[in-house]
């Protein structure tokens, strides 16, 4: 079973969760993870996402890594994340600036993993798991900048 880890369980991480989720993959488990416990036990509620862990626990072992947080926080995620990445794992983003969120990815990902940056353009703003919506990323762009 492959494993996909989201990292910040707000608005856009829980709407990818329900989007995922909505396609009805076959052999994906995905993992959430965010600092506020309280929004991912939202995600979980909301079924966006089949469990929730501590951070490491998230990353561990999985395919494919979203950092869905703010790009403040990004720097610091992929810090603590690299050690725990498993060879062959893609990395990719949400953040609206790629410049120097790639630049980091350079910085403090392994070199054995591969970072795509990404960054949805869906018109909508929202806070939170609760405004998260499976359908958001439908008919829309999603901007993909390779590393």
């Amino acid at each position: 079973m492959d494993k996909i880890a989201i990292i910040g369980m707000g608005f856009i991480g829980t709407s990818i969760g329900l989007a995922l989720k909505k396609a009805r993959l076959k052999n994906i488990h995905i993992v959430g993870t965010d600092r506020d416990r309280g929004r991912a036990a939202t995600a979980q509620k909301m079924k966006a996402v089949d469990q929730t862990a501590g951070l490491g626990g998230a990353v561990d072992n999985a395919q494919i890594v979203v950092l869905a947080t703010p790009v403040v926080a990004m720097q610091e995620t992929m810090e603590a994340i690299a050690h725990r990445l498993s060879e062959g794992c893609m990395v990719t983003d949400t953040g609206g600036s790629k410049g120097i969120v790639i630049n980091w990815a350079e910085q403090y990902l392994p070199k054995n993993v591969n970072f795509v940056g990404g960054q949805p353009l869906v018109g909508k703003e929202g806070s939170g798991p609760e405004k998260a919506d499976a359908t958001l990323f439908q008919d829309k762009p999603y901007c993909i900048v390779p590393g």
